[in-house]
């Protein structure tokens, strides 16, 4: 399968790599790690004004139309630079789900806002005793005029600063989306510490009430749609893990080639040499399965299989690189004034996030028994 960029994918690959390095290098990353909101509105409306809010948004609704290699191309650059930013929810959490289950109202309503930078989108999904959309509790009760949800969901991502999250809810028919606007009364935001700095929340859903014109095409058994929306978001991810990966071998290998021991550059010892070589291997593995399982969805395969191995294979391997560039790097590696740090974080993230190496490795072997 080849895997070689068009012309116009590493033109996007290089703008946004030189966007990424101008406007966000790691002095801008720490105010934002530090700053309320966790990201910068003015940056938002840039890429915005880029069309990369837009990238997968179809044309009629003011985006480009581009596929999902596109925008794997531009989660790489993003997870090269650690760039915090509501962009992974926004449109892996928000506009795909939509534009796979949202009617038209909706769509002509709230993607050109996503495509102008005005509306910040998440997912509400996860619950306290519930990983799975098989044993979400969340209960939503038909009203009248609507309906009115309660439940309780974890691991929010930017549930302060999105302006609609998509809430996943069982009914008497089974799981639907719901889409809760910003202020509805009854929401209840509580911020968790997490390991990347990202901005992650608990949202308490007491009573909130839901117009019936406000949900998003109920579709019955919701099941399918999470399911879908969570391959796609798992295969981006593995791809930003490899632009983590990149970057922090990089680093590695530029700081091995200067730092001298002995009279000579530690790079030139044959140990050094060839723990690089088990990076670069992690990394280019990586890449491969990462986008192997992009490709294939982007031609309307399920690749459950092959999203699962991507996520369990590159979970590890960051792992390794992570540790690797830490242990050559030595004392400094661990010093939060020199930039390494912000890989091995992110690291530690991307394998937490959307299931660990051990969580796909069994979700694998039922699929290979069918």
């Amino acid at each position: 399968m080849d895997f070689s960029l068009s012309a116009e994918q590493q033109l996007l690959k290089k703008e946004v790599q030189q966007f990424l390095d101008n406007e966000c290098p790691k002095k801008i990353v720490r105010q934002l790690e530090k700053s309320e909101l966790g990201y910068s509105p003015e940056i938002w409306k840039k890429m915005a004004d880029l069309g990369w809010l837009g990238l997968i948004v179809p044309e009629e609704h003011g985006g480009v139309g581009g596929n999902l290699i596109d925008l794997a191309v531009m989660f790489e650059e993003i997870g090269r630079a650690t760039f915090p930013s509501p962009m992974f929810s926004t449109i892996l959490y928000g506009v795909i789900p939509l534009l796979e289950a949202g009617n038209a109202a909706h769509k002509g309503e709230l993607l050109p806002k996503v495509v102008k930078g005005e509306l910040i989108l998440t997912m509400a999904l996860i619950e306290p005793e519930a990983d799975r959309p098989q044993f979400i509790t969340a209960k939503a009760h038909s009203q009248k005029d609507g309906f009115t949800i309660e439940g309780t969901k974890l691991f929010v991502p930017n549930a302060h600063a999105a302006g609609c999250i998509l809430v996943i809810a069982k009914t008497g028919e089974g799981l639907n989306v719901f889409l809760v606007r910003k202020g509805a009364k009854g929401i209840g935001l509580t911020p968790l510490k997490t390991v990347g700095g990202d901005r992650q929340f608990e949202v308490a859903l007491n009573k909130v009430h839901v117009a019936s014109g406000d949900a998003v095409g109920k579709i019955g058994q919701a099941g399918p749609l999470v399911d879908s929306t969570l391959r796609k978001a798992t295969a981006i991810h593995c791809v930003q893990t490899v632009g983590v990966m990149q970057q922090a071998l990089a680093m590695t290998a530029e700081y091995t080639s200067k730092r001298v021991q002995f009279g000579r550059p530690i790079g030139s010892f044959q140990a050094v040499q060839h723990r690089l070589a088990d990076m670069l291997t992690d990394v280019e593995g990586s890449r491969w399965l990462s986008y192997q399982a992009v490709s294939l969805l982007d031609k309307g395969r399920q690749a459950a299989r092959e999203v699962s191995v991507a996520k369990a294979w590159t979970s590890e391997a960051c792992q390794r690189v992570a540790y690797a560039a830490q242990h050559l790097h030595g004392g400094i590696g661990m010093d939060l004034d020199y930039d390494l740090h912000f890989y091995f974080q992110w690291a530690k993230a991307m394998d937490l996030n959307l299931g660990t190496a051990a969580f796909h490795l069994a979700t694998i072997e039922p699929i290979l028994r069918e």
